[in-house]
């Protein structure tokens, strides 16, 4: 019994249309994942919101707790971190904004208020140090998980190279190219529909989360820290009191 051209035609429209389907089923199983993955990632990257909270907290304390321009300049000549770009007015004016920053955080014992307020400095100090590592730390944990998804994202568009395929279903497929037509630039719509069926990356974390420089250990430099709050401390009694009162105050 012979075969007919038709038969094999019918033979290779069918083989055809079991391969697509494969195919798009492979694709859109794994482009699934992937998106999910993504989707996982920036729900967790929300983290760094409130590690980059607290550490920007600190950074208002200490700035209002120094509140001359010219001892924010020497912090920075002692530490090597600039508070300049945190000192807005409003953190100055706005009483809410001290009560929330420093109400119930707890001024350290001592038998005078100056050295209470060195020693609430000198702990402000080491809680920045440590949120900024901590904001650092985790922020470096999300560029790896990034592009560890990125890698995975890049192969798995090498491994469905759209543009390819669809050129080559529409060898096998006579209508496809009659509805495509012969005037119109397949290999230009073949890119857009790629880049539609395409797994959309998010920004790089570093372009949504600044990399905050880590200040000098307090070990290092607590003398000069010292010296700094007790000049703070002098110049401003009034200010300086009222922020214990708040550090102290209980609802």
């Amino acid at each position: 019994m012979s075969v007919s051209i038709k038969d094999w035609q019918d033979i290779a429209e069918s083989l055809s249309s079991e391969v697509k389907r494969e195919v798009a089923e492979h694709y859109f199983l794994e482009k699934k994942f992937l998106e999910e993955s993504w989707e996982a990632y920036q729900k967790e990257l929300k983290e760094m919101d409130k590690l980059e909270e607290k550490l920007l907290k600190n950074i208002c304390r200490l700035v209002i707790m120094l509140k001359d321009d010219e001892l924010i300049d020497d912090f920075r000549e002692i530490t090597g971190l600039d508070l300049k770009e945190c000192r807005i007015e409003e953190i100055f004016t706005s009483e809410n904004i001290k009560k929330r920053l420093f109400k119930e955080l707890g001024a350290p014992f001592a038998f005078t208020s100056k050295n209470r307020f060195v020693k609430l400095f000198l702990k402000i100090y080491k809680d920045l140090q440590n949120s900024v590592k901590a904001y650092n730390d985790k922020l470096k944990d999300f560029q790896n998980y990034y592009q560890e998804l990125a890698k995975e994202t890049e192969a798995f568009h090498k491994r469905f190279d759209l543009s390819a395929i669809f050129n080559f279903f529409s060898k096998l497929s006579a209508s496809e190219t009659a509805d495509i037509g012969e005037t119109e630039d397949k290999g230009k719509i073949y890119e857009e529909l790629s880049s539609k069926l395409s797994v959309k990356k998010p920004s790089y974390p570093t372009l949504i989360y600044r990399v905050y420089k880590e200040p000098k250990p307090l070990s290092e430099i607590s003398g000069e820290l010292i010296s700094l709050a007790k000049t703070a401390f002098s110049r401003h009694k009034k200010e300086s009191k009222e922020i214990l009162e708040l550090a102290d105050k209980k609802d």
